[in-house]
């Protein structure tokens, strides 16, 4: 009787044994392995880092800083704290393509601040890609992504809006570039994002 039960649990133990080393053959991807592959991906960006008007934020160091911040046209209405863009070619600010601006926003909500960007890039007939929830360093956050053409460029733009003091304080980050180089360009943009504070 004795003998037979110790058969039974030598059995469980070597089917249970089998599973295991089976999952990890077939299946060696499944946990561990997806995090090393997005470490693995990730390239260190060159950068600088920003700090003044009362924000920090690190950019990639070969781009160069906007000096003409009264340009409607680029950005909407009201003009930007800062603006950073890629130099081409001669590196001038006659022609940018890729570029990112924060604005500081006095309103009283998140809604209300997304609700009159919607409004905005509808009236200018933008179209919104997606949206969702995300936290930057802690603070509440929207990110949206739209998408517009402008003669016979696609452009993408990732826009996040931050509430760094609810009820008062907003900041959005707006990252403009052709569509065709948007993912390429994407880790440079998260750089600024991801290390944006209020000081």
């Amino acid at each position: 009787m004795n003998k037979s039960y110790f058969s039974i649990i030598v059995a469980l133990i070597l089917i249970v044994a089998l599973i295991a080393v089976f999952t990890g053959v077939f299946y060696p991807h499944h946990s561990g392995n997806q995090t090393n592959t997005s470490n693995n991906n990730t390239t260190y960006i060159p950068n600088n880092t920003y700090s003044a008007n009362g924000l920090t934020f690190n950019y990639p160091a070969d781009w160069k800083q906007i000096s003409n911040l009264d340009s409607p046209s680029r950005w909407g209405y009201g003009d930007p704290i800062v603006a950073y863009y890629q130099p081409i070619g001669n590196g001038s600010e006659d022609y940018i393509e890729t570029y990112f601006y924060i604005k500081q926003r006095n309103v009283g909500s998140l809604d209300e601040m997304l609700s009159d960007y919607r409004s905005d890039i509808a009236a200018i007939g933008q179209t919104e890609v997606s949206e969702r929830n995300i936290t930057v360093n802690g603070m509440k956050a929207v990110e949206l992504i739209k998408t517009w053409r402008n003669g016979n460029i696609q452009y993408m733009a990732l826009t996040v809006h931050i509430e760094a003091v609810p009820g008062s304080k907003y900041y959005r980050i707006g990252c403009v570039v052709p569509a065709s180089e948007y993912n390429a360009t994407l880790p440079k943009f998260e750089m600024v994002v991801n290390s944006f504070k209020p000081q």
